[in-house]
Formats: C-alpha cells, sequence, structure tokens
C-alpha cells in the first residue's frame, strides 16, 4: 500500500514537472542521476533501512583517508591558516559516460560524488581543500545536512574501497541562477573538515581567466549514463569532446537565446556520439593547463542538453573563468594548489 501511494505520488509530480519543463523547453533537460527522485521520495515515505552497527576507523587528525565511508567531525575552521605547497590539476596516472572509457582509480582525484539521502545524485570537483564546485541545479533548494560529499571515489558498488566522505555545512548557489533558462548554473559546497591535499588526492585548477577553448580537446569524467536513458555508471568514467565555438553552438539545434556567454558547449556536430549524460551533471569537463600533459584545468561544468549524444545538440556547461571573483569571494579560509611549481613564481 505504502510502495502504491509513493508510486502514485510520484508519478503525479513527475506529470506536474514534466508539463511545466516542456512549456519553457521542449526536450531540454539537465544530467541528474537517473532514479534519484524516486530514491529521494521512498527516503521520505519509508522507513529508513535498519544497518548493523559498524566500528569506525580510528582516524589520525592529519589523516586524508578512511576506510569505508567514516565521516569527521566538524569544527570551527579558523580564517587565517597556514597552508602548504602544492600543485593543482594533476592526475595520478597517464592512462585512461557516452563513447566514453573506464578511468583506472584515483587517476581524476578531485572527482567528487555527491549523495543525497545517501544516494547517487550528482558530481562535482574539488578546486581547493575546502570546497567543491558544481551545478546550480544539484543543489539549489536542498538544506547541506542532506548531501554528503565522497572523494577518491571509483567503483561505486565497492563498499571496501578507501574513499574519504565529509558532510556538506553550507551550500551557495550563484545569486542570478536561473532555473529555467540555467544561466549562471554553478554552486560551491563548503565541506565541514579540510581534505589533506598530499598524493592521491589534489584539487583541479581552476581555468585561465581570458581562455575561450574553442577548438580544444575537452575531456568530461563522471559516474553518468553510458547511454540515453541508461543507468549512472558503477565506475567512473572518461570521453573526450571537442569545444565548439559560440556560432557554433547557436547554430545547432539549440536557438542562439538559449546559449548565453556563461555557457559553453562541447561534442561534436553532425555526429553526436559521445556526450555527458544522466548523473554527470555538476561534474567537470577539463582542459589540459598550458598544454602539460597530465595536468588539467577546470573548463566547465556538465549542465545541461537535448539528450545524450545526439547529432547538432552538443552538450552544454558552465563557463567556469566567468564565475573567478564570484568563486574567490565564496571560498573563505580555504588552502588552494598553485598551478606551477613554487620556483616559477
Amino acid at each position: 500500500m505504502r510502495l502504491q501511494l509513493i508510486c502514485c505520488v510520484a508519478l503525479a509530480i513527475l506529470r506536474l514537472c514534466s508539463a511545466h519543463e516542456a512549456a519553457l523547453q521542449p526536450a531540454v533537460h539537465v544530467k541528474l542521476g537517473p532514479g534519484s527522485f524516486f530514491q529521494w521520495l521512498a527516503s521520505i515515505l519509508l522507513p529508513a533501512p535498519v544497518t548493523p552497527e559498524t566500528t569506525s576507523a580510528t582516524i589520525a587528525t592529519t589523516a586524508s583517508h578512511v576506510q569505508g565511508t567514516t565521516t569527521e567531525p566538524s569544527s570551527s575552521i579558523p580564517t587565517e591558516r597556514e597552508c602548504s605547497s602544492c600543485r593543482c590539476g594533476l592526475i595520478n596516472t597517464e592512462r585512461k559516460i557516452v563513447g566514453g572509457q573506464e578511468t583506472r582509480r584515483h587517476q581524476y582525484p578531485w572527482m567528487a560524488v555527491l549523495l543525497l539521502f545517501g544516494h547517487f545524485h550528482c558530481a562535482g570537483s574539488l578546486i581547493n581543500d575546502l570546497y567543491v564546485l558544481t551545478a546550480g541545479h544539484c543543489v539549489e533548494g536542498l538544506p547541506p545536512e542532506l548531501i554528503t560529499v565522497r572523494l577518491l571515489e571509483h567503483n561505486r558498488s565497492d563498499s571496501d574501497a578507501l574513499v574519504l566522505q565529509r558532510r556538506a555545512v553550507r551550500v551557495k548557489v550563484h545569486e542570478l541562477y536561473n532555473p529555467r533558462s540555467l544561466e549562471n548554473d554553478i554552486a560551491l559546497i563548503r565541506l565541514d573538515q579540510p581534505v589533506s591535499l598530499e598524493a592521491p588526492m589534489r584539487p583541479v585548477c581552476l581555468p585561465v581567466y581570458s581562455s575561450s577553448f574553442e577548438g580544444e580537446l575537452g575531456k568530461v569524467t563522471g559516474w553518468g549514463a553510458l547511454r540515453e536513458g541508461g543507468f549512472a555508471a558503477q565506475v567512473l568514467q572518461e570521453v573526450d569532446v571537442l569545444i565548439l565555438s559560440q556560432s557554433e553552438c547557436r547554430s545547432s539545434s539549440y536557438t542562439p537565446a538559449m546559449i548565453t556567454d556563461n555557457m559553453l558547449c562541447a561534442g561534436y556536430l553532425g555526429v553526436g556520439s559521445k556526450d555527458a549524460c544522466s548523473g554527470d551533471s555538476g561534474g567537470p569537463l577539463h582542459v589540459l593547463l598550458d598544454e602539460q600533459p597530465g595536468q588539467y584545468q577546470l573548463a566547465g561544468i556538465v549542465s545541461w542538453g537535448a539528450g545524450c549524444a545526439r547529432p547538432d545538440s552538443p552538450g552544454v556547461y558552465t563557463r567556469v573563468n566567468q564565475y573567478l571573483r564570484w568563486i574567490e569571494a565564496n571560498t573563505p579560509s580555504a588552502c588552494a594548489c598553485m598551478e606551477y611549481p613554487e620556483e616559477d613564481y
């Protein structure tokens, strides 16, 4: 009976949402994880499952990794902190979504899994030791206490993997975020405790302010569906996509008004085949930093698109270098890493 109630309520809400969305932007959708709505609704209406008690691992105050999913208690973080020297954007291997392939474990150490009620919801990118950058549509209206962030995740079904888990204590969605047009689709999540930025953990580099990235090969990573209508991947995937010019994107299946200067497009016009998909929302679109092999900057955040990998319908991303001042103003107390070795400054 309770399950029937859930299904009826879910269907009614989805019909209302679908009708509203269709009136706004037909065939265009954000790339949230499949099933997250039903998981969220079930979490509210069904009693929480009873799980056996487990003994938490002993955690040193400087530890950056824990066994399983232990979450460290929160504490006040001083505004002025002594930060260690580190470099951002460095992958942990030189090797290797729709048309994509599986990554190596911890290859992109800044990748973050966002859990809502303990279920996979979105992705994000660690940009310093205290903040994860994600899409506004992933966290708009969500109290931070409902969000858990997992770092160093690779295979989401491997409960014995060495991962780092943090609670969200603050969610900052851009003040001008528009859920209808998805303009300013960007948000910051503050973690309850700093993350040690020693290997294998590293944040991604923020992008160069002046770059358009037009014509560059970008790399999307995430746990999204491997095909349109499919289920989220268990293992982190990567795919290469071509970053398009604004004029190319505005002459695609999207109308010019839909693509603002705060967005960028990536994909293969006329072909499709490679794209972000449902479940990749909030995750990164990387570009090599100064063409340095193995070092990446965050060019975009997975935002929206018409289906997945459809011809003439590229993926649309939040253009991160349009928000560098906003990011700086909203990440107090954080320790960041440098793009280049300290002796180069």
